[in-house]
């Protein structure tokens, strides 16, 4: 990376910043400001770029980016995608649609389902890495992710058509309206797909009786917004999504009549008033989440022959925020907001020994969080950026705590960037952790974490973009699970530390981009033993290892586009996944090979209304498993048409 530093700083192209660096961005500091004013260790994914990719899925476009590792996104359709950043594990990255939290208080971690989102539902992907908490609250530990849906930016009236096809009997057909009228502007979206799938468990028997586990999903998106000039200007929103995908028993063993059933519902609205130098907002978002399982295969590999568990997860979000220009340099932010969440859950299962319930009532199960914050940016002409920020936060359990965040940077003769971020982020405990009838506590602390990172940015060339970025982050109070005890609780240390090198080349029709992410993280906790012959645990000491499951130490991505002409676009990507270890119950963890694939995509322009594009993924059909038991995608194809 040094050298592509050292050439950039010699080519003769133009030394303008990058037009990415000049994008403008919102979720840096919750304000439109230039992507290259702000310290942010920050990622843009654009309309172009999603649509100049083979991806079907949410999942596997942001498996390709730095820093982030996406487990599920190439197994059958429906499986769950676990979101990963810098080793953080699930639940430590929020996720936020069109700028307000998504969550599902039903999950172990409360993390959200990416299979909700239709990929060609989403205008673009900013992603933000790091200690977050000062500006969006829990769970951004190791970043944020920030899904925008499509807009109609224009007003003009359109309708839009994506029809597409692949392989294991994959089909999908996007139909859109959006425009103008009477000074509302309106976007309305539906969107059918269904696949037949392929087993989800691997079949090692080889006698190729495994079921296919296929998935079919509706999903629904109405928005309307002001469209006059005024001072005043309002939005609201509904998006539904309901999915339902076929499950096997476990790694390595198939089941015929499992199924689960997912249903998501989003609601959204604002208000805004332009005042002279600045804004006032006011918004409210609603996530209703749903997942019934459903198990009465005979074929059954465990004791139960019946099977049948209802989770229901509710959560609120109501904010008010003002963004002020204090001067020509100094922009303010000042937010109150507070969250509710809540859970209802039942699960029934028979066998030979009878009948067994368990409920969890949202009558008890939970939590508000109210929070105060404000955060100040500088940025002078002379290439200085500083932003700090505090945040208070009052829970309904575990009391008080506050984070901060103190990030300057700096433009060095406006050809590098140097930016540097001390933070603080929280996690609260979860629903699950706190409530559950068999493993709950309720007297669970939140888990917090300290990241410092340092970045070093080349903007002098046009054409050409360099970063090299080194992070480290110390979580405490990490929640763990007590295996003589049965229950939730705060004792481990977990520590990441990592190296993010990217680089991007534009010029004439090339485009380039690599990313590569090297990582280590271990886990201080106590160290259970497992007896195998009283089926029991013994507590000895504490133990520090490895908590990077799943997750490669060493991930490089590579993706080349060519311009052929002004109507066929053609591209490849390669990704190289380093060795991965999965946890074995009471015994060692297992290493899992590496492994690399390689994806091809062209497009081709038919007039200046239809786009033909076909995909291949994984072209030299590479085995390898994500997860092991579990079977991930070899060669499979997508192509396609938007009008």
């Amino acid at each position: 990376m040094a050298c592509l530093l050292l050439v950039a700083t010699r080519a003769t192209a133009q030394t303008d910043s990058s037009k990415q660096l000049n994008e403008i961005v919102v979720t840096a500091n919750r304000f439109p400001q230039k992507q290259v004013n702000t310290g942010k260790v920050m990622t843009v994914i654009n309309k172009q770029e999603i649509e100049q990719s083979p991806y079907a899925s949410l999942g596997e476009l942001l498996a390709r980016q730095s820093g982030i590792t996406i487990i599920g996104a190439n197994n059958a359709p429906g499986t769950n995608n676990d979101l990963y950043v810098r080793g953080g594990g699930t639940g430590k990255t929020l996720v936020l649609v069109d700028g307000f939290p998504a969550y599902d208080g039903s999950t172990i971690r409360s993390t959200f389902d990416l299979n909700f989102l239709p990929l060609g539902e989403v205008e673009r992907i900013e992603i933000l890495k790091g200690g977050q908490s000062t500006l969006y609250g829990s769970d951004a530990v190791a970043g944020v992710v920030n899904i925008i849906t499509r807009k109609n930016e224009t007003g003009k009236p359109a309708v839009g058509l994506h029809l597409s096809s692949g392989s294991f009997g994959a089909r999908s057909m996007d139909l859109s309206s959006s425009g103008t009228a009477k000074s509302i502007r309106y976007k309305v979206q539906y969107t059918l797909s269904s696949a037949d799938g392929f087993s989800a468990a691997m079949d090692t028997s080889r006698n190729k009786s495994f079921d296919k586990d296929g998935m079919k999903q509706s999903f629904l998106l109405a928005q309307f917004s002001s469209a006059s000039k005024s001072k005043w200007s309002w939005n609201t929103g509904m998006q539904w999504s309901q999915y339902k995908n076929d499950l096997d028993e476990s790694a390595f063993k198939d089941a015929k009549d499992f199924t689960v059933e997912n249903q998501n519902l989003q609601f959204n609205a604002g208000i805004a008033r332009k005042l002279e130098k600045g804004i006032l907002r006011l918004n409210y978002s609603l996530n209703n989440s749903s997942r019934n399982y459903l198990d009465d295969s005979i074929s059954l590999n465990g004791f139960a022959k019946f099977i049948q568990s209802d989770y229901k997860g509710r959560s609120s979000y109501l904010e008010a925020l003002g963004n002020v220009d204090l001067s020509k340099q100094v922009k303010l932010l000042i937010g109150l907001e507070h969250r509710w969440q809540n859970t209802d859950q039942y699960y029934l299962s028979l066998s030979s020994w009878g009948k067994y319930e368990n409920t969890l009532s949202d009558d008890s199960a939970k939590t508000t969080i109210s929070s105060g914050f404000a955060s100040a940016v500088y940025n002078n002409e002379k290439g200085f950026n500083l932003e700090s920020g505090i945040r208070f936060n009052q829970h309904s359990r575990f009391g008080n705590n506050m984070t901060y965040t103190i990030n300057p940077s700096y433009i060095i003769t406006e050809k590098f960037k140097v930016a540097f971020n001390l933070s603080s982020a929280f996690t609260a405990p979860t629903l699950y952790q706190l409530y559950d009838g068999y493993s709950g506590n309720r007297g669970l602390n939140p888990e917090t974490a300290v990241s410092t990172e340092v970045s070093l940015q080349y903007i002098g060339n046009k054409q050409f973009n360099a970063r090299i970025t080194g992070f480290a982050r110390k979580l405490r109070n990490g929640i763990d699970y007590d295996y003589i005890n049965n229950r939730y609780f705060n004792n481990a240390i977990q520590k990441d530390r990592g190296l993010e090198l990217e680089a991007g080349y534009i010029s004439g029709k090339w485009n380039i981009k690599l990313n590569h992410t090297l990582l280590k993280g271990e886990v201080t906790t106590t160290n259970f033993v497992y007896n195998a012959s009283t089926w029991s645990y013994t507590a000895k000491g504490d133990t520090t290892y490895s908590h990077l499951f799943r997750v490669p130490q060493s991930n490089l991505n590579i993706a080349v586009g060519y311009q052929l002409s002004n109507k066929i676009y053609l591209s490849i990507a390669q990704r190289f996944a380093g060795k991965r270890f999965e946890p074995i119950f009471g015994g060692k963890p297992k290493q899992l090979d590496a492994f690399n694939t390689t994806d091809v995509f062209a497009q081709y322009q038919l007039g200046k209304k239809i786009k033909l594009y076909a995909g291949c993924k994984n072209i030299f059909n590479q085995q390898y498993q994500e997860v092991m038991g579990y079977t991930a995608r070899g060669r499979n194809y997508v192509f396609g048409v938007r009008f």
